[in-house]
């Protein structure tokens, strides 16, 4: 995706990351760590990402791609919500200056 921000779009001839018709980035779809069941790791890497995209391009708004689970923020949830089984943590990620705003991909049928 950083190159893609940098690339010119071959219909416009328009640097992506100067492209009004381009509302959102989003940093990763559904990120996991199993190394680190705390989402520490992962939220070490949405802080360094973040960062990294809004210096190339601070007109276009940035989100995770996050599946929405808790980790360690609300220990409670933990029965409830499996994010402290795949290493992240959707409140703690999402308090990252850099993140616009927050989404989660839910599957009802399937959870």
């Amino acid at each position: 995706m950083l190159k893609v921000i940098t690339r010119v779009n071959t219909i416009t001839k328009i640097l992506y990351k100067d492209d009004n018709t381009i509302m959102v980035w989003e940093l990763i779809n559904e990120p996991r760590c199993q190394l680190d069941y705390s989402g520490r790791m992962v939220n070490a890497w949405v802080q360094e990402m973040a960062t990294f995209v809004k210096s190339l391009d601070k007109h276009h708004l940035l989100e995770i791609g996050m599946e929405g689970f808790y980790g360690d923020t609300i220990p409670e949830r933990r029965q409830i919500n499996p994010g402290y089984q795949v290493g992240t943590d959707f409140i703690s990620n999402n308090l990252i200056r850099e993140i616009d705003f927050t989404t989660i991909h839910t599957y009802p049928d399937q959870w």
